[in-house]
């Protein structure tokens, strides 16, 4: 059976260059308990919402940005 796991998370702009580095390091980690293929996916076209979002689902502040991977 397959499925499709993954998380969200606010991260500073600022930060973008560690947050990629450190997905890059855990894809092997993914893979090596299963995963087929590894996306790491960086919000920089994201709409706010009238209700919800993807930028006040993680709480991203000022200057912070919403991230997701998906395994």
């Amino acid at each position: 059976m397959s499925y499709v796991d993954g998380y969200q998370m606010a991260v500073p702009v600022a930060n973008k260059e560690k947050f990629t580095t450190h997905a890059a390091q855990m894809d092997d980690v993914f893979i090596e308990f299963g995963a087929t293929r590894v996306v790491e996916c960086w919000g920089d076209d994201v709409p706010e919402g009238e209700v919800t979002d993807f930028r006040r689902a993680v709480k991203a502040g000022p200057g912070g940005n919403s991230c997701s991977g998906l395994g």
